[in-house]
C-alpha cells in the first residue's frame, strides 16, 4: 500500500504531511537540496506524525531515502515531484509579485512552508493560508510552537462546502482589488466539482491584470502505464477519508480553463514538459534517481492561469 504517514495531531491532514515527508527527505539529496530546499519541513514532519522521528532518523542520506520509498510502495519520481511542484509554484509567485502583484493566497495549504520561505525575503507580502480548520489550526499550532508565525502569514479555516472563501479572507485584511497569487497546489483535487468552480469564479472575480492563478490538475483514472501506481495513491488516499474528487486529464485542461474565465500561460506535464521544466533549474536526465520515461504516463499537470 502506497504510505500516508500517520497523524501526531487529531484532525491534521495524512495527505498533507506525506508531502511535508517527501519535502524533507528531498533534502536528504545534495544537487536537489540545491534547487529547492525546505528548511522548515523535516521539524514539521518529525512533529506531525507519529512515524516522523523514526523516518527521519532512518533516512540519513539519499540511499536509504530511495529505500525508503522502494519498501513502501512509493514511486521515486513522487519523491522527487516536490521539487518541480514547490519550484514551480514559488518561482512563479515572484515572477506576479515582481510584476504588480501585492499578496498571495494558498488554497488548501496544509503543510505547505510558502509563507515561512518567503516570510524574511517578502515579508511586506501578506501571505493568506486557507485550508479547512482542523488541519489549518493543527498547523497553526505546529508553526507556533516550532517556529513562531511570521506577522505577514494568515491562517484561515474554509469549509468549501459551506463557506464562502472570499468572505472569511476579507475578515483577515485580504484585498480583492489587488493583483493576487492564488495557489492550489494538489488540493483541489480533494474538492467536489461544484466547489472547486465556486474558487474559480472566487479568483476571476479578482479580476486585476496582475491576478495569477498556480494550481495542479491530476487525472486519477488516467489510461496509461502509470495506471497501477495511480490506482494505489487514489486508493490510499480514500483509505485514509481524503479521496480525490476532482480529475482533469491534461488533454482537458485547456478547455476546462476556458470554461472557468480563465486563459493558460504555461502548462507543464509529462515527460517532455517535466524533462524541460528541470532542465530549466539546471537538472538532467542523468541526476534524476527514476527513469525519465515513467514521466510520459504522468497525469499531473502544472498550470498558470490568467483570468480572462
Amino acid at each position: 500500500m502506497f504510505y500516508v504517514p500517520q497523524s501526531a495531531i487529531p484532525g491534521l491532514s495524512r495527505t498533507a504531511l506525506g508531502v511535508c515527508a517527501f519535502c524533507a527527505l528531498v533534502n536528504r539529496n545534495p544537487t536537489y537540496r540545491r534547487v529547492f530546499y525546505d528548511p522548515f519541513a523535516e521539524q514539521l514532519f518529525r512533529n506531525g506524525s507519529t512515524e516522523g522521528p523514526e523516518v527521519l532518523d532512518q533516512a540519513t542520506d539519499w540511499e536509504t531515502v530511495l529505500k525508503f520509498a522502494d519498501d513502501r510502495s512509493v514511486a521515486r519520481r513522487l519523491v522527487a515531484s516536490v521539487l518541480w511542484r514547490k519550484t514551480f509554484m514559488q518561482n512563479r509567485a515572484l515572477t506576479a509579485i515582481k510584476n504588480g502583484a501585492r499578496q498571495i493566497v494558498v488554497l488548501g495549504a496544509g503543510l505547505d512552508t510558502l509563507g515561512l520561505r518567503l516570510s524574511n525575503s517578502h515579508s511586506h507580502i501578506p501571505v493568506f493560508e486557507v485550508d479547512r480548520p482542523e488541519t489549518i489550526e493543527a498547523k497553526r499550532s505546529l508553526v507556533s510552537s516550532n517556529f513562531g508565525v511570521p506577522p505577514n502569514v494568515r491562517y484561515t479555516a474554509v469549509d468549501f462546502s459551506r463557506e464562502t472563501t472570499l468572505d472569511k479572507l476579507q475578515s483577515l485584511g485580504y484585498d480583492h482589488e489587488l493583483g493576487t497569487v492564488f495557489i492550489a497546489e494538489v488540493s483541489l483535487e480533494y474538492v467536489a466539482p461544484p466547489e472547486v468552480a465556486d474558487v474559480y469564479t472566487m479568483v476571476r472575480s479578482n479580476g486585476s491584470n496582475e491576478t495569477r492563478f498556480l494550481t495542479t490538475y491530476a487525472s486519477t483514472a488516467a489510461a496509461s502505464q502509470a495506471q497501477k501506481e495511480v490506482d494505489s495513491i487514489g486508493n490510499a488516499v480514500a483509505g485514509v477519508g481524503e479521496p480525490f474528487r476532482f480529475n482533469i486529464s491534461p488533454t482537458e485542461v485547456s478547455a476546462y480553463a476556458s470554461e472557468q474565465g480563465f486563459s493558460v500561460l504555461e502548462h507543464i506535464f509529462g515527460r517532455r514538459g517535466t524533462e524541460k521544466y528541470l532542465s530549466e533549474l539546471g537538472l538532467g536526465p542523468e541526476t534524476m534517481d527514476f527513469p525519465m520515461d515513467s514521466l510520459g504516463a504522468s497525469s499531473f499537470s502544472l498550470v498558470q492561469l490568467r483570468p480572462t
